[in-house]
């Protein structure tokens, strides 16, 4: 670079002018990553592999096993609302833990307020009572606080009736007693296996 007097030549002119915007776009680009990474919130926990015991007087309520967990922080510090992800598969024992339990909830996906004890569970989701009667479904939501679950999506049941397919169902959380809200399929009655 030649430098006349007080004036650069005309190629110096040229990369002058291309600093100077170059150094105004990155401290612009810089505030804007700042402002996305201020709305941005990361995990404050994350487990991969963990089984989590959920009790009550030293007695197992249920027991959460998680492919991945993640934990971020919300709300306040009067008003706590943590959310939780399960991804990469899970299985949730219901009243009771793997060895003892009375139904086995398992899907690919989950959110969890664990503060109600509500886990919305989807993709390949099934749920299994001691029975062996099992309900596939792509959504399903398990409630702790109000001993259900419920969907309102397209459900397979097998038991050893047969199979039975409908729209929508409600349970309580064994899966012992349910109600298909519109149901279809086939089921052989006792005694009319010869007609």
């Amino acid at each position: 670079m030649k430098i006349h007097g007080n004036h650069l030549d005309g190629k110096s002119n040229w990369a002058v002018v291309g600093v100077i915007f170059f150094l105004a776009s990155c401290a612009n680009a810089d505030a804007d990553i700042s402002s996305v990474q201020a709305d941005e919130s990361i995990p404050a926990q994350v487990v991969i592999n963990g089984t989590f015991r959920y009790s009550e007087r030293g007695e197992i309520l249920h027991e959460l096993h998680a492919g991945e967990l993640s934990r971020q922080e919300k709300g306040n510090a009067t008003s706590p609302e943590d959310y939780v992800e399960v991804r990469n598969g899970f299985k949730l024992f219901i009243e009771g833990n793997e060895a003892n339990h009375t139904a086995q909830l398992t899907a690919d996906w989950a959110s969890l307020d664990e503060k109600n004890l509500r886990l919305i569970a989807k993709h390949g989701v099934v749920l299994e009572n001691l029975a062996g009667d099992v309900l596939e479904t792509e959504y399903l939501v398990w409630s702790e606080d109000s001993n259900r679950v419920w969907t309102n999506r397209p459900v397979t049941i097998r038991t050893a009736d047969g199979v039975l397919y409908g729209e929508g169902l409600e349970s309580d959380a064994r899966f012992e007693t349910y109600r298909i809200l519109k149901p279809r399929g086939e089921i052989v009655l006792e005694g009319t296996e010869n007609l």
